[in-house]
């Protein structure tokens, strides 16, 4: 049985904080999908958005994605935009649950402030900016079996809720 769970959300809604700390309390694998591509690619995420351009990157997540999925026992925070596509939901949802992290705007904005490693948002990190980000997106992030939103609580307080959500699967 494929009993994986997918962290999906938007950059800062602590996907990968979460993610340690559940696979931790699982005893599973934790795995950053961002983290596989870029040990394939043998470039950062920033450098293959710049060099190959968002199109070949979101083909190495697809490639990564599927890959992952394939094994059992894991946590994966994927990135930002891997829900976007439709084919990359259904091979999170076949292999596992789909667990959708959210948080404010302004939230998001504080903790994504200041870090050059998020190519979509290196130029503009604005509220403006995130929120119609997140609009964009909110249909792809609402298809999930879970979401949570993580405004003022602890990463803990995060992984409990995700793990008392999720007891029947797990």
């Amino acid at each position: 049985m494929k009993n994986n769970i997918f962290l999906t959300g938007f950059m800062g809604c602590g996907k990968t904080t979460v993610g340690r700390v559940l696979a931790q309390r699982l005893g599973w694998s934790f795995v950053d999908l961002d983290q596989v591509i870029v040990d394939r690619a043998g470039a950062s995420i920033k450098e293959i958005f710049a060099s190959e351009g968002e199109q070949a990157f979101r083909a190495f997540e697809s490639a990564a994605l599927v890959e992952v999925a394939s094994r059992p026992s894991q946590v994966v925070s994927t990135g930002g935009g891997a829900v976007i596509a439709s084919e990359n939901r259904a091979a999170m949802r076949a292999s596992g649950r789909i667990v959708n992290l959210t948080a404010s705007v302004e939230t998001i904005a504080a903790r994504v402030t200041g870090d050059s490693e998020r190519p979509l948002l290196a130029a503009d990190a604005s509220v403006e900016r995130i929120s119609s980000m997140l609009e964009g997106r909110e249909r792809f992030y609402a298809d999930a079996d879970l979401r949570i939103d993580t405004t003022g609580k602890t990463v803990e307080a995060v992984a409990s809720e995700v793990l008392d959500s999720l007891k029947g699967f797990l």
